[in-house]
């Protein structure tokens, strides 16, 4: 079966539009444990992201900073579209959410209700 093709890849972009970060991380984890090929760090890298939005969940936006940045860097060698995945749109939508976040960190101010990114895939 092609890596694009596993079932669990889908049903963990689904939680991760459903805002269920922690089971998305959960899903996603169990191919990326089984992985030993160059799809290790994209896994690695979307599964960072969704425990990053968990932590803001969480009320603890130094981890969602912190897991975001490292998130961002593991997929950005994949390109635009990797597995069917628009990674394009997800690494704006997390970087702009990343800039407001650390913005608000530097004010002390309580942080900002953002708005969690939505995972496409394109055929």
């Amino acid at each position: 079966m092609e890596a694009q093709d596993d079932p669990r890849l889908q049903k963990g972009i689904d939680e991760f539009n459903q805002r269920l970060f922690f089971e998305c991380h959960e899903t996603l984890e169990e191919i990326w444990l089984e992985e030993q090929g160059e799809d290790r760090k994209f896994y690695q890298g979307i599964i960072q992201i969704a425990a990053g939005y968990f932590k803001l969940q969480q009320g603890v936006p130094v981890g969602a900073i912190k897991l975001w940045r490292t998130g961002l860097e593991k997929i950005e060698p994949y390109g635009a579209v990797y597995l069917g995945v628009n990674l394009a749109s997800l690494s704006a939508a997390v970087k702009e959410n990343l800039a407001e976040l650390e913005a608000y960190q530097k004010t002390g101010e309580k942080a900002p209700i953002l708005k969690a990114p939505t995972l496409y895939r394109v055929s």
